[in-house]
């Protein structure tokens, strides 16, 4: 069967390219699934699109936020059936012959609930990431919480720390986003370049500082403010992944810490278990589940967050509008429905 897939193949540049799946012989783990929606995460994808991250080369394939549909599964796929609507972390294709492993950071294949609208369940992996955001802290109730960067992770991070009763200080310095957060429900939200971010956040802690500041942007600029406004013993968590080289002397950065005794905490969420583990409160498939009733219930109100619908072969305008016109891109969609006739 051909399928149609995003390629990125030089700096900036992107294409919708054809290849033919092999639909015979499925291993038991695998199964050929018709694509639906698909959904650019932009921290990821961009780095890769404008060469922000290193030690890689084009050609590359993108994506791994995707909802479709089962046409063909193996006998080991037990919990799937023919034209179950599925969540899976493919890159952007029309159709994939895709598998389920154990493995965190490899191939996954969950059913999605019928109720819940395809193009919302897009978001569900990066509500995973945000999700490790919370689980990798000891949040209480009451603390305040510093959450910089409200991108679509940024966002979802800062709702479900509100969730777990934290007082939440969303900052990003775009209006757009901004404003975006405020719709969502998020209480209270700065508005303000790097330079005045820490003097926004005293205001708000009465000069104490936030009991945790979560960085969910990588840029290394933002994980020193964050580490700035947080106060003694407190937390700083680095949910972002850094990638652009920043110079600057690292020794005062490196005394706060000491001196503060704050604890700096990595939060890669592609660490944890698939399958729940005895002993470990934290897992893929028990996220997953939380993160499916978060959107079913109501609680993340996806459709306030998309921005664009798109055609598959409008990938690269995205991508740029998503690097450089912040103010009106901020989640986008691609509708591989509108694929078939590729």
């Amino acid at each position: 069967m051909k399928s149609s897939y995003v390629e990125l193949y030089q700096k900036g540049k992107a294409r919708i390219s054809q290849e033919e799946i092999c639909t015979d012989d499925l291993q038991d783990n695998e199964a050929i699934i018709q694509t639906d929606f698909s959904m650019i995460s932009a921290g990821t994808e961009l780095s890769r699109v404008f060469e922000i991250k290193k030690g890689f080369s084009y050609p590359v394939r993108p994506g791994y936020c995707s909802v479709g549909t089962v046409i063909k599964k193996g006998a080991g796929l037990k919990d799937l059936e023919i034209n179950d609507r599925v969540f899976f972390n493919a890159p952007h294709s029309s159709l994939v012959r895709w598998k389920h492993t154990n493995s965190t950071q490899g191939p996954q294949i969950y059913k999605l609930d019928r109720d819940i609208n395809p193009k919302h369940a897009t978001i569900i992996n990066l509500a995973l990431v945000a999700i490790s955001g919370v689980n990798s802290s000891e949040v209480k109730l009451s603390d305040n919480v510093a959450v910089f960067g409200m991108g679509n992770i940024g966002i979802l991070t800062a709702l479900m720390y509100q969730k777990s009763g934290a007082n939440v200080i969303a900052v990003d310095p775009i209006e757009n986003r901004c404003q975006l957060a405020q719709k969502m429900g998020i209480k209270n939200v700065i508005c303000q370049q790097a330079d005045k971010q820490v003097e926004e956040i005293m205001k708000f802690t009465a000069d104490r500082g936030v009991e945790i500041a979560v960085d969910v942007t990588g840029i290394s600029e933002a994980i020193i403010t964050a580490i700035n406004c947080t106060r003694q013993y407190g937390q700083v968590i680095l949910l972002g992944s850094p990638r652009a080289s920043y110079k600057t002397d690292i020794t005062p950065v490196f005394n706060r810490i000491h001196m503060k005794n704050l604890k700096v905490i990595g939060a890669f969420n592609q660490l944890a278990p698939v399958n729940p583990v005895e002993g470990s409160f934290n897992s893929v498939v028990k996220n997953y589940q939380v993160v499916c009733n978060l959107i079913k219930n109501g609680d993340i109100d996806v459709e306030k967050i998309i921005s664009h619908i798109i055609s598959p072969e409008d990938i690269e305008t995205a991508y740029h509008g998503l690097m450089y016109d912040k103010e009106n891109y901020n989640c986008v969609i691609l509708d591989w429905q509108k694929c078939q006739s590729f």
